[in-house]
């Protein structure tokens, strides 16, 4: 197995083992990414409690803020320096930008997303998530995955 990915998923759950069964019946549901195998790093997973949870989010948030800054760098080198320059975006590597850049920025989970927000489907905590867990920082969880993919031989070895 070939690790492909790392989430910081936002969980609100009675339990840690609660949130680590929402994170993985969420990926086993969705059909955005897939991945054949998940493992929760227990010792990256922080609570509500913890001195440090806040400061992993905003790092968490900051990692997806600079995937999209580098996605819009990206696209601005294909040629898109403006909105109505999308009219004319062409098809291909400088379309694909654009979806990857629209994902992050409307909920839908992919492979470079580092956080994500499951109660509220975004790649963001926004005011009313960060006043929910302040509320009950107990109640949440930040679980941490490792995501991997089945090398070419392995997926042979596992179809059979």
């Amino acid at each position: 197995m070939e690790k492909i990915a790392q989430h910081k998923v936002l969980v609100a759950g009675e339990s840690f083992a609660n949130c680590c069964d929402q994170v993985h019946r969420f990926f086993d549901l969705t059909s955005l990414v897939m991945y054949d195998c998940i493992q929760v790093i227990d010792e990256k997973c922080v609570n509500g409690l913890d001195a440090n949870f806040f400061e992993t989010v905003a790092a968490a948030e900051g990692r997806n803020r600079a995937t999209v800054n580098g996605l819009i760098d990206e696209l601005q080198q294909t040629g898109a320096t403006s909105i109505s320059d999308l009219r004319h975006l062409k098809h291909g590597y400088p379309s694909k930008i654009l979806h990857v850049i629209s994902h992050l920025l409307d909920g839908f989970i992919g492979i470079d997303s580092h956080f994500y927000n499951l109660p509220a489907d975004s790649h963001w905590l926004a005011e009313e998530g960060l006043a929910a867990v302040k509320d009950d920082p107990g109640g949440y969880w930040l679980i941490h995955i490792d995501c991997y993919s089945a090398t070419p031989e392995e997926a042979g070895l596992l179809r059979m």
